[in-house]
């Protein structure tokens, strides 16, 4: 007889709403979704394992914007099948915040799945009722499963939705739980929605120490945590270290993370095995198109329909790079938009990773495929020293490679982050990018003058980077003039079926030297 104890470890992390294996961009076939997982989540998971998603699930795609501005219709879709699939826990993300208070409670009352965050306080009590649990097997074996979230949300989120709020330091707080039970337990596990500062091998830094991701400092220096399960980066990471395991799935759906733990009948480890499942070529759970049949037909009739146009066929975008290099037309109208609706002297806005534009006739799907965040709108006063070092941050996103302009390779590792290049209306300046970083604006010009560092404007741009997001820092305290507690989509959606025809005079504002 066997006495061994086999326990699988099954999780995944930014899902962002992808639920079926759909390009919502133009409705093709995709490899991604959580309904792609579904036959491999029902192999991996037997009377002995845990299922945990961290986060990031709520918010980021067209299907959950279309739930959310119709919710009382319908269950949330993401809540649907994460109880289908019977998930044991769920650790809260940023972007989970993004839709409110009311739509993130009403999605955890929904889900059956014990929602862990053992560093979110509303005042002096945790925002959510459990931080951490013990499962506890027929056997006598005991995993502890703690859920934190990256404390860095109070920098990007809408004060609004994050109101008497306290995050306290993932790291402090997972600390002390590990302390207190780390020998009534067999395995600690911990649940991240965050990602890792330094390479896990060699330890090197990623990125300049903000506090938002913290997973490495976590990893390496509380060293009773046998598994690390993180997300918040969108990348793929699977790493042992002895009987230790470090892991990160992808984000929309690309993949299943999987650790196989045995233990024999003395409570001895004998082996730890972590894998990752590709969602690439599996086949997709009928069921679960089944479960969210009604949110999802009805979501494609708001997505095809028609309204407005572009005569001129021109606000389609095929090349991301050229389209921030060069200075699209779409942004010219998201700019338009923004002061139109604000008022401001000036606007800045930029790029999603991947966006697709306006096609000549201009359907909500392309709206929605062209500006994808939850973003609401910010009036801030900036004086000309700021507006400086505002757009100095902004054109490292240039560098100069064999001769030609191209993107900084730091904008797409350890995470793809194009959407950190804004581009403001509202002046005329010049980057020279064969200039030192901090030293690339040669000249800035408001109505033909050249700007002075005591002039001052005021500047519409988003909450994320009206709060610093980013790492743009000079921005994070500077005062603020007016809030727009509307998405940017509703108002461009608004927008367009208001005025039918969008003709677009682009502005050529801003010239790049080589």
């Amino acid at each position: 007889m066997n006495d061994d104890f086999k326990l699988n470890i099954l999780f995944t992390s930014d899902i962002h709403g992808y639920l079926l294996p759909i390009n919502y961009a133009d409705n093709s076939i995709s490899n991604k979704g959580l309904s792609l997982l579904t036959n491999e989540i029902r192999k991996y998971k037997t009377k002995n394992s845990i299922l945990i998603d961290l986060g990031d699930s709520i918010q980021g795609s067209p299907l959950m914007y279309f739930h959310k501005t119709n919710k009382h219709k319908y269950a949330n879709p993401m809540g649907t099948l994460l109880n289908y699939l019977k998930y044991d826990y769920f650790v809260p993300g940023n972007h989970d915040f993004n839709y409110g208070k009311k739509y993130l409670k009403d999605f955890v009352n929904q889900i059956k799945a014990k929602t862990l965050c053992q560093n979110i306080y509303l005042h002096e009590h945790l925002l959510f009722k459990n931080g951490y649990d013990i499962k506890v097997y027929k056997n006598g074996y005991k995993v502890l499963v703690i859920g934190v979230t990256t404390k860095y949300i109070p920098n990007w989120e809408n004060p609004t939705n994050i109101r008497n709020y306290k995050f306290k330091d993932p790291y402090e707080e997972t600390k002390n739980i590990v302390d207190e039970f780390k020998d009534e337990v067999d395995l600690i596990i911990l649940a991240y929605h965050g990602g890792f500062e330094r390479d896990l091998i060699t330890g090197e830094k990623y990125v300049e120490d903000t506090g938002e991701n913290q997973g490495y400092k976590l990893f390496d220096e509380i060293k009773d945590i046998d598994i690390i399960l993180t997300g918040h980066q969108h990348r793929e990471i699977c790493e042992k270290f002895g009987n230790r395991v470090a892991m990160q799935p992808g984000y929309n759906g690309s993949n299943l993370g999987v650790i196989e733990v045995v233990y024999d009948k003395h409570k001895k480890l004998k082996s730890i095995n972590p894998f990752l499942v590709k969602s690439q070529g599996l086949q997709e759970d009928i069921k679960c198109k089944k479960l969210i049949r009604k949110v999802e037909q009805d979501n494609q009739k708001f997505l095809d329909e028609i309204i407005g146009v572009v005569p001129e066929d021109n606000l389609e975008i095929n090349d991301l790079f050229l389209a921030r290099k060069n200075k699209h037309p779409i942004i010219d109208f998201i700019n338009k938009i923004q002061l139109s609706a604000t008022g401001a002297m000036l606007s800045a806005t930029s790029l999603g990773n991947q966006v697709t534009g306006f096609k000549k006739e201009i359907s909500v799907r392309n709206v929605l495929s062209t500006y994808i965040y939850a973003n609401t709108l910010v009036v801030i006063e900036i004086t000309g020293k700021v507006l400086k070092e505002y757009l100095e941050k902004c054109a490292e996103y240039f560098v100069i490679s064999e001769g030609q302009i191209t993107h900084n390779p730091s904008f797409s590792y350890p995470k793809h982050e194009h959407y950190n290049y804004d581009m403001i209306d509202g002046i005329d300046y010049v980057i020279d990018v064969r200039k030192e970083f901090g030293n690339r604006i040669v000249s800035i010009k408001y109505q033909g003058k050249e700007t002075t560092d005591d002039d001052l404007f005021t500047l519409v741009l988003n909450n994320y980077r009206a709060s610093g997001g980013g790492d743009f820092y000079m921005l994070k305290s500077l005062p603020i003039i007016k809030l727009i507690p509307l998405d940017v989509a509703e108002l461009m959606i608004e927008y367009i079926r208001t005025h039918k025809t969008i003709k677009i005079r682009t502005k050529n504002n801003i010239k790049l030297l080589e």
